[in-house]
């Protein structure tokens, strides 16, 4: 087994806060996340926020995730009724706790970069490029209080 993908993987259990910038200049997201375990290896990930758009739109926005440990990395998936479905990213992060990969959508290239400094904090940087796209998705997340890895309030 990947030791540092399952202690990253292990990390995550718990809250967080997010804080997300869409640039050039296109919107920021603040808001909560959760991984919550479903049974060993398998993590449901939900995100709620706040979107603001420069176009001056404001409105609720969340997003539905599975992580999955496997021997050798953690597949990120889409969630499909309720179930992992396709894997948008698989990592496997070095010592540093680095990890990237990209998604093809059609035309257009999700490259994420994330980044495990630690287990109260991370970061996803993603590339969307494409015939009519081309922008940065920037979320910082840390800890909620009283959110630990593994913490009771789930």
């Amino acid at each position: 087994m990947n030791t540092g993908g399952a202690a990253v993987f292990d990390s995550l259990t718990g809250a967080w806060h997010l804080e997300r910038v869409i640039e050039p200049g296109i919107g920021t997201m603040a808001g909560a996340a959760r991984f919550r375990p479903l049974r060993a290896g398998l993590l449901h990930y939900r995100e709620d926020g706040r979107l603001r758009l420069a176009s001056g739109h404001t409105g609720a926005a969340y997003r539905e995730y599975f992580y999955v440990l496997d021997e050798a990395a953690i597949h990120i998936c889409f969630a499909v009724g309720g179930q992992p479905g396709d894997t948008m990213h698989t990592l496997r992060p070095d010592t540093a706790g680095d990890a990237a990969d990209t998604h093809l959508c059609r035309a257009d290239q999700y490259t994420g970069r994330y980044r495990f400094p630690g287990p109260d904090q991370f970061s996803v940087h993603m590339r969307v490029t494409g015939p009519e796209k081309h922008y940065w998705i920037v979320t910082a997340y840390r800890r909620a209080a009283g959110g630990a890895a593994g913490g009771g309030d789930q």
